[in-house]
This record gives C-alpha cells, structure tokens and sequence, in this order.
C-alpha cells in the first residue's frame, strides 16, 4: 500500500508553486499572442488552452469558504482572464488582448512573488 503521505494528493501548494503556475500562464499567453500575430490561429488556439486549464485548476483550487475577499477577486479575475482569453482566438485585435492579459496576470504573479521572497517580473 502506497505511504499517503507521498502521494499528490497530499502535497498542499505552496506560494511558489503558485508563482510557478502563474510563471507558466505567461509563456502560454505569450506565445498565443505570437501565434496571432503570425497568423497562425491553431496555434494560438493551443497555447490558449494551455494557459486557460491552468488558470481553471488554480480557480478550482480556491477555498471560498476560508478565502474571503481574496477568494472572491481571485475566482473573478481566473474567471475573466479565462473568458478574455477564449474570446481572443482568431481576432484581429488578439496580440493586445494577449498583452493586456500578460500585464494584469503578472502583476498577480508578481503579488505571490512577493510573498514568498522570489523575484520580481518586469515588462519586456
């Protein structure tokens, strides 16, 4: 019998796995809004997909009845980072849309990093 201890399940998330999520929200978000770019709208619709599950499994990780406030604002902005995202695919206006997003998620990201000493992200 597996020690339940090791298992995922009984891994609490911490600060810079967050950090780290968010990290890899990021990369997907940008390279979404390089693939609008080019033109090259499957690919934009892989990398959206990308970022929107991991943006879904933070949503779901969410304890709202010990969260409060902070709960609350972070379901809502998972929840319009995710809308705006699936909406951009295949618009002209999709490489600023995927800018605005990287800005706003960053400075979440960069929220968490702060709370866990890690460094800070910048914009290019």
């Amino acid at each position: 019998m597996p020690d339940i201890q090791s298992t995922p399940a009984a891994v609490e998330s911490s600060p810079a796995a967050v950090v780290q999520l968010y990290d890899t929200i990021l990369l997907h978000v940008a390279r979404a809004g390089d693939a609008a770019r080019k033109g090259d709208f499957q690919a934009q619709f892989d990398e959206v997909m990308n970022a929107t599950r991991i943006v879904d499994g933070l949503n779901r990780c969410l304890d709202m009845s010990k969260g409060g406030d902070v709960a609350i604002h972070l379901r809502e902005m998972y929840e319009a980072v995710s809308r705006a995202l699936l909406r951009s695919v295949g618009k002209p206006s999709a490489e600023e849309a995927c800018a605005k997003l990287i800005a706003a998620v960053r400075d979440t990201r960069n929220a968490w990093a702060e709370i866990c000493g890690m460094s800070q992200i910048t914009a290019n």
